[in-house]
Formats: C-alpha cells, structure tokens, sequence
C-alpha cells in the first residue's frame, strides 16, 4: 500500500470550527442562497481545519456534517461553467478552479482519516475504514465528473489518485463493505469499488462527446449500473472480447488496447453488457424508459441511441479505423456561423438574388478614375464582420473526421457541441463542412476539437420561405451537398436552425429561383439542420 503523501498540519491553524457540532453551528452563518459567498467561505474554512491537529473520529464526524454544504453549493457554482462555449472565459475558469479546489479540500480530509486507519492510531476509528475508503474515492470521482462537465482533460495525476483510492481499499480489505451515501440521486447502498467504478466507466464513456444532459443521466445510471462490473485480481475466464484491464499503478483510463499493466485488475462486464442490451432490446420492441428504470426524462429514440453508445464504449471493442490519408500540409483553416462559411465557400460577399444595387457615388467615381470599382470594400468584408479563418493543427485524420488542436497561443472563437464548422485542410482545393462532435481543452489553454465531416461537396446557395404569409421575404445563407452513393446520402440542404418542417416547400436560388419539398431531416446540429428534398415540379 503506498504511502499517502499529505500536507503538514500546522499548530497555527484556527478555523472557525473543529468539530462536528461547532461546524453545524457554523453552517447555519454560510449564506447558502449566496452560493459564490458561500463556495468561497466553505473553501477557506477548509483549507484551514484541513491544517489543524483534530482526533481522526472527530474530523470524520466534521466532514460528514459539511457534506451536503458542499455539495449543495457545488453542485449550483457548476452551473457557472457549465453548457458554455470552449475555451473557457477567465470568469468561468476562475469558478471552475474553486470548485475543484473545495473538492479536493473534502478528499484531502477524508485521505486524512485513511491516514489515521491505516497507521492504527485510533482503534475506533478501523471499523469506519469502508466508509472513508469510499467518501476518498468518491470525491476524486466528483473532481474527475467536473472536469468532464467543463470539457477539461482529467490530468493523469488524477487518475493515480483514484488508482490509488482503490489500491488501498482492497489492501484493507474493505472494497466491498457495505456503505450508505445519502447524497446520491436515486441509489443509497454504495461501496469502495462501486465509488471506483462509477468514475472509471464515466471516464470510459467518452464524455467529451456527450452534451451536459447526457452526462448528468450517465452519472444517475452509474448510481446503479456501477455494481453490474466485478473486479479480479485474476484473468477472467472464456472472455469473448479482448479484456478490460486497469492498472492501478497506472494514471490512465482503463483501455482494451492500452499498454501493459504493472498492477493489473481485470474488469468483468458481462452483467452490465448483458442489461444494456436487454434494455436496447426492449426500446426497439416499444417499451417506455420509464417502466425500465431509465428515468422519467429519458425519451426515445435519444435514450436507445445512448445505451448503444454507452455499450460500444464499455463493452465491445472499439472498431479499427480506416486508412489515413497522407497530407502535404498539418496546417487547417476554420471558420463557424453560417454567414463566415457561406462566405468562404462562395468566395464573395452574400447578395440578395436578382437584387439591382445602386452604384454609391464612391464607386462611380472609382469607375471613372480606373474604368471599375475597386474591390477594397469587399476584401475589407471579412474583417468587419469578424469571417477572419483560424489556423488548427491538424492532429489526426479518417474519411468522415478530422482531429485538430488549437493553441493558446493562437486564440480565436469559442466553439460548442453540435455547431456547424467550416474547414479547409491547407492543401486541400475546397471549404468541407463538417459538425463539432467533441471538444476538450487542457490545462494549458489548447483547444482540441473532433469534427465529423457532413458527406457531399457544399456549394454556397440561398433560400426563402414559400406562401401568401410570407409574401416578399429575403432570401437568407444556406449551402447545398451533393449526393453520395457510397454513403447513401441523398443531396441536401443545410439550412439554419427551425427551417425544417415536413414537406415544407422553400424557394431555393441555383442560378434562378427553384422550388423544393423538405423530405426529410437528416442531421440536427446547435445551429443547424440538415434536410434531405426532392424538386417541385
């Protein structure tokens, strides 16, 4: 078992309580409907009784009575950073810090107590060895589940610590005591190991890809799903698919084609494979998800699509990828909102089809002097309405993604799930428009982004609604794919978010004005949608 390594306590320490009746007293002064106050007092108050000498029983008996301050006020102050736009503005990022820091001022406290179970220094104390193993593990899981929440990579030292969390649960042999957690959602009955394993398999779910209400619903499911996964010190028997193994002298997330372990524990996830496809299974025939204990916010098909998801990621090996493809250039140009694609894809600024403009005096006067008008308006066009591309690096490649990271040294727009982006790869002829499908930014400001391509060729074109109510209205951006058979992906339009309404009729403008029937939604993005249609005749 190694060795915790904590901060001295210091004899100078005074906090305004030290225990736990003096820290209920002190509770009922935190302004708790303050929630930024109060984050910043509990964090304080913390920081200092983590630095004073108090009896292990009696520190234990404190932080029990702080808990659900804590979590209470934490849970609120993540609302501040939370569904924002990466990379994180200095205000989200200076809350997102605190809320990190009061986390692991509660690990900090507990670990303080293992400390005390493990030396033997308090007899009273070992038999509440299960409940400070997982209050330990279940802290780190809470950092870990905030970062994931602000799109932030878990740091490896992270990882160690909840390797490690559990390495010395087992050595007490305590992993699978019993335990009740009285802050959890919907589930009660805990322990050491379902602490752990409710933070390895949100680390496995790939969560940089999953929108804020997809991971609050992962972590509900993991209350109880954690349980579903046994650990063994052993190679499991008659595996069907490559093993999951852990290393908990390792600072990664667990991975079927990870590197070698040093302290290996193998992960049995037979019972949980075997309940998602139950569920999966019952979906498709029409059952409710309410009536298979998928909460009564889950709808289909949404709620079948994540289960499907969530059993490809924990348990089925992931799928080789196809070929890369060789690039002269690691360099990628972007741009995002519909009006800066349009007008990168189009190559000039964005008029009203057929519309006449009036020739300003300027430019009369430019015709006379040079025999044209000067182009210095439009030039200047991209500049004014802030269309400047950005320069990515690309990172990784396939057929219908793009991997590529940003520095922070080279700033530029904050980028959402689901927003339409254009790119262009610096050796590449033509803007390709593809959709944010995840973003996570690390500890040093760099952006990483997963793009999954929009398959056909954009052309830039316009549309406008059709009817008597409407009569007169402006054409707005749009952009055109082609088709592609190989994909079975008909010709579309990508229309701006609300646009598309069964067998709506718009008037599209393709070197004249063309009518055609929306058939089918195809793709939904945050700002955009994607629409399958057939020719009016």
């Amino acid at each position: 078992m190694k060795e915790l390594q904590l901060p001295e306590l210091s004899p100078e320490a005074a906090p305004e309580f030290t225990d736990a009746a003096t820290a209920k007293a002190w509770l009922e002064n935190v302004p708790l409907a303050n929630v930024a106050a109060a984050q910043q007092q509990l964090l304080a108050q913390m920081q200092e009784f983590n630095r004073f000498g108090a009896k292990a029983v009696s520190r234990l008996a404190t932080l029990e009575a702080l808990r659900e301050a804590v979590q209470f006020v934490e849970i609120e102050q993540a609302r501040r950073f939370t569904n924002r736009a990466l990379p994180m503005a200095e205000a989200e990022s200076a809350v997102f810090d605190d809320t990190l820091a009061l986390w692991d001022q509660m690990r900090l406290g507990y670990q303080r107590c293992l400390e005390a179970v493990i030396a033997g220094e308090e007899p009273g104390l070992r038999a509440q060895a299960g409940l400070v193993c997982q209050r330990v593990l279940a802290f780190t899981g809470l950092r870990m589940f905030h970062y994931h929440r602000a799109y932030r990579q878990v740091p490896p030292h992270e990882w160690r610590e909840l390797h490690e969390g559990y390495a010395r649960a087992e050595a007490l042999g305590v992993a699978e005591e019993a335990v009740k957690d009285y802050l959890n959602r919907d589930v009660n009955d805990t322990s050491p190991r379902i602490a752990y394993m409710r933070a390895l398999l949100l680390g496995m779910a790939n969560p940089n890809e999953l929108s804020q209400r997809q991971l609050t619903f992962v972590a509900y499911l993991l209350e109880r799903w954690a349980d579903k996964v046994e650990i063994s010190k052993k190679p499991l028997a008659d595996e069907e698919i490559a093993p999951l193994i852990v290393d908990l002298d390792g600072d990664i997330c667990p991975d079927r084609d990870g590197p070698e372990a040093a302290e290996p524990r193998y992960l049995d996830v037979k019972r949980l494979a075997k309940s998602l496809r139950n569920r999966i299974g019952l979906l498709r025939k029409g059952e409710s998800p309410a009536k298979l204990a998928l909460g009564e916010d889950c709808v289909q098909p949404s709620c079948e699509q994540l289960l499907v998801f969530l059993y490809r990621q924990w348990c089925q090996v992931k799928q080789p990828r196809g070929a890369e493809r060789k690039r002269v250039s690691d360099i990628v140009q972007t741009s995002q909102d519909m009006a800066a694609i349009h007008y990168y894809i189009s190559g000039r600024v964005f008029r009203q089809p057929g519309e006449a403009k009036e020739l300003t005096s300027a430019q009369r006067d430019q015709i006379v002097a040079f025999g044209r008008v000067s182009t210095r308006d439009e030039d200047d066009y991209s500049v004014v309405h802030d269309f400047l591309l950005e320069q990515w690096q690309l990172k990784d490649e396939s057929t219908q993604g793009l991997k590529m990271v940003r520095s922070a040294a080279n700033p530029g727009k904050r980028y959402s799930h689901g927003r339409l982006v254009g790119v262009k790869p610096a050796d590449a002829k033509n803007f390709m428009l593809g959709q944010v499908r995840w973003l996570v930014q690390n500890d040093a400001g760099d952006l990483y982004a997963g793009i999954r391509l929009l398959p056909g060729l954009p052309a830039a074109t316009a549309v406008r609604p059709t009817g008597l109510n409407v009569m007169g209205a402006k054409y707005v951006q749009a952009i055109s794919l082609t088709a592609v058979a190989v994909l079975n992906s008909p010709p579309s339009l990508v229309l701006p978010s609300g646009w598309y309404k069964p067998k709506r009729v718009v008037e599209v403008y393709v070197e004249g004005h063309v009518r055609v029937r929306l058939t089918e939604m195809l793709d939904r993005g945050s700002d955009y949608e994607r629409c399958a249609y057939e020719i009016v005749p």
